[in-house]
């Protein structure tokens, strides 16, 4: 469909998948070659499923690039307490400089549209869809 894109995330534990997935967007919104981690952002997510924890994590991410007007080059992942249902994600960017960053896709949101997580081996894999 012209108005999603589909990424397919993998990590080693789901904190892994988690920065994957952020790292998979902070780059279709904006390309990272000319983003300095200059500054530092931390968000929070829950959810009941490890589904609803990515999608959320991800609204996270997107709301700071709106609200503050940030692109994204790092992003660290922790699950507190070994919880799979909350996570703890520090970015590093920068403010967005039109004279220094491309920008990419506008996304509306990640979505629950054919979205699984699945183990596959020793890793675990994601396929998101995101409205633009």
């Amino acid at each position: 469909h012209t108005a999603d894109v589909r990424v397919r995330a993998f990590g080693g534990d789901m904190a892994g998948l988690l920065r994957s997935a952020v790292l998979a967007m902070a780059a279709l919104i904006a390309a990272a070659d000319n983003v300095e981690s200059t500054e530092a952002v931390t968000v929070e997510a829950t959810g009941e499923t490890p589904e609803e924890l990515l999608v959320r994590l991800l609204g996270e991410v997107l709301y700071i690039h709106y609200i503050r007007r940030m692109v994204f080059r790092e992003a660290e992942v922790e699950i507190p307490d070994g919880s799979v249902l909350r996570a703890v994600c520090t970015l590093r960017g920068e403010a967005y400089d039109a004279g220094r960053h491309e920008l990419g896709y506008d996304i509306k949101a990640a979505t629950y549209h054919d979205l699984k997580i699945e183990r596959a081996g020793d890793r675990l894999t994601a396929e998101i869809v995101f409205d633009v």
